[in-house]
């Protein structure tokens, strides 16, 4: 047998898929083909199941640790890591629960997930500088409508038509799942960078219309026409003040 099909059978087998791999394994009076692969099959599992757990620990935690071990599994066969780093895995894992629960009682588990990667991903991203605010002393007043910025690589922005930050920030530190009343209506967090790791802050529907407009590359007069459509009476000064003094904002585009 070519070393290429054997491996492509090991590798079926840790995967769960039927191979025979007893007449090419030499046993010599130890334990069988298929108890030796169930070993490797077992750490391959485990080693997974810890790595996302780590990265989505409200999500497992709303799971509970048998109907999460379940999900992890299903996911890995789904989503195979191809490498032996193992913190890129749950990049695809919100969207997989969006497709696993659909629209049923555990639909808003998707969210949270995207809110807890939308975290990874916040501490992992790139470092960068804050806005000078100093270049904008020379823009003139009818010019402002016109500029573009660019957001801080660690910025994040996550909608949900549940309250996700509510169900991430009562679930922090072990426990028991805790009540959260999903029918409260939507929510909007940004997460940036502070300090030493990422942070978790609930914005209004308007705040988040006029950062997700930025980050999508609009002009600040449209990032303002986002916000004023979310949010009659949305200020935008006071809102860029705050978006300069918290280090969202990095940089103008040219």
């Amino acid at each position: 047998m070519r070393l290429s099909e054997l491996q492509r059978r090991f590798v079926a087998g840790l995967y769960g898929e039927p191979t025979d791999l007893a007449g090419t394994i030499r046993i010599d009076g130890g334990i069988g083909a298929d108890e030796r692969l169930a070993i490797y099959r077992g750490n391959l599992q485990a080693g997974f199941e810890k790595a996302l757990r780590l990265e989505f620990p409200v999500v497992a935690t709303l799971c509970g640790a048998e109907f999460f071990m379940v999900l992890s599994r299903e996911f890995q066969r789904a989503h195979p890591s191809g490498s032996g780093d193992l913190h890129h895995i749950g990049g695809p894992f919100p969207g997989y629960l969006r497709d696993r629960f659909g629209g049923g009682e555990h639909a808003y588990f998707a969210d949270v997930a995207a809110l807890e990667w939308a975290r990874e991903e916040s501490a992992r991203a790139a470092d960068s500088g804050t806005l000078d605010v100093g270049v904008l002393r020379d823009v003139a007043p009818d010019d402002l409508p016109a500029l573009r910025f660019a957001l801080h690589p660690a910025v994040r922005l996550v909608a949900s038509r549940w309250p996700v930050f509510t169900a991430w920030e009562a679930h922090q530190g072990p426990g028991e799942v805790r009540h959260v009343d999903l029918g409260a209506g939507p929510e909007y967090v940004l997460v940036r960078r502070a300090g030493s790791g990422p942070a978790l802050e609930r914005l209004t529907a308007g705040e988040f219309g006029f950062l997700a407009a930025l980050a999508d590359g609009g002009t600040l007069g449209a990032a303002f026409d986002a916000a004023i459509a979310a949010e009659p009476g949305f200020a935008v000064t006071p809102s860029l003040q705050r978006c300069v003094v918290r280090g969202i904002l990095c940089r103008v585009l040219r």
